[in-house]
């Protein structure tokens, strides 16, 4: 919990940054708030086309982080600039001094 989050589009740039407030818990688990009320994510009428794995087998199970958003742009209005660090993966870490550096700057963040 409290890890920074740099939302990223391929071939479009940053779109959003947040901090984790809750751990990593399976699907059916976690809940959100929606206008002001706590529900559970796996209740909510979710956009996308992809099929929420639960199974017995941890590795394979799909897991979600719950998130405080604290800067977010549509995605015409992505950010972009040559050097900063991409990757299409769903999740990894972010070590790149540059990319955390000028983020911090365009979205008017704390170091």
């Amino acid at each position: 919990m409290g890890g920074r989050v740099f939302v990223y589009i391929p071939q479009t740039g940053y779109v959003g940054v947040g901090t984790v407030t809750r751990e990593a818990r399976p699907f059916p688990e976690p809940v959100v708030d929606v206008g002001g009320r706590e529900r559970r994510l796996s209740d909510l009428d979710l956009q996308g086309t992809y099929v929420h794995t639960i199974e017995k087998d941890q590795d394979i199970t799909e897991y979600v982080v719950t998130v405080e958003w604290s800067h977010q742009v549509s995605q015409n209005e992505a950010f972009s600039v040559s050097g900063l660090f991409a990757n299409q993966d769903s999740a990894c870490p972010m070590r790149s001094s540059f990319t955390i550096d000028t983020l911090t700057r365009e979205f008017g963040l704390d170091t």
